[in-house]
């Protein structure tokens, strides 16, 4: 979301896809121990697979205070990382294969930004599955929010969002409000092509939204995926340095000052 202002994504801050690709042992470690604060992050694994992701397919994170996750194909994890934390997050190096990752960031309302730190996290088979269409056939998985009487079991607790991940096969077509408080919307079209809105998306496009416009979709002859999010915005000044994100300069040479006393 290269180009676009604070203002005009708030409260989103940052969304980056790490494109499929396979890679040999050793060839993706990962991001070692570094630190956070201020904000939430929320990694999703869309596939980790082939070679010998079965035995050894799974992302693993640690914090500075010994705390272990494993992140497999399909996972995701709601990280409010708050008033600060020191994590890496490395793969196995005997593993091979398919990759495919996500990672978006959100910030978070200053009253909240000094808080304790908490994590969510779901594996593939504790995200639900909406079917919007049987034939073509059109899913939507949640990892935050709800839809149709289904609700992810991560809880966006300080911002009111929805991340939904949509797929679709050749020629469907949907269609998507979420609640009118969630002005702000973005999608990005990972796999396949599509028309939203009427306007032409290919793979790796991100669309953003008007207030008040729906995500309309119809997809191409190959079939389409979608993420989609939508948020209340907060409203405030945002400063960022690195992996802080504040309210003002000040505060931001606190989180240096803080984490070089180790601390954050």
């Amino acid at each position: 979301m290269s180009g676009v202002s604070n203002q005009d994504l708030d409260p989103f801050l940052m969304w980056h896809e790490l494109p499929r690709k396979y890679s040999r042992p050793g060839e993706f470690p990962g991001a070692p121990m570094h630190p956070h604060r201020g904000f939430c992050e929320l990694p999703y694994a869309k596939e980790i697979s082939g070679g010998n992701s079965d035995q050894y397919g799974s992302m693993i994170g640690k914090d500075h205070k010994g705390n272990t996750v494993y992140m497999g194909s399909g996972a995701f994890e709601f990280g409010t990382v708050a008033g600060g934390i020191e994590h890496e997050a490395l793969s196995n190096p005997r593993w091979e294969g398919y990759m495919h990752f996500f990672q978006l960031w959100i910030n978070l309302p200053a009253a909240h930004k000094f808080g304790q730190p908490s994590f969510q996290n779901a594996e593939a088979g504790a995200l639900p599955i909406v079917t919007i269409s049987q034939s073509p056939k059109v899913t939507a998985k949640l990892l935050v929010g709800s839809l149709d009487g289904k609700t992810s079991p991560c809880v966006s607790a300080h911002v009111p969002m929805q991340y939904l991940d949509f797929e679709a096969g050749p020629g469907a077509s949907f269609s998507h409000q979420p609640p009118q408080e969630m002005a702000r919307k973005l999608a990005f079209v990972y796999r396949g092509s599509c028309t939203v809105a009427g306007e032409e998306c290919r793979e790796g496009q991100f669309v953003q939204f008007t207030e008040g416009d729906r995500l309309s979709v119809t997809s191409g002859g190959e079939g389409v995926g979608v993420l989609f999010i939508a948020g209340r915005p907060i409203g405030e000044p945002v400063v960022q340095y690195g992996p802080f994100v504040m309210n003002s300069q000040e505060q931001i040479k606190q989180c240096f000052s803080d984490y070089q006393r180790g601390e954050l």
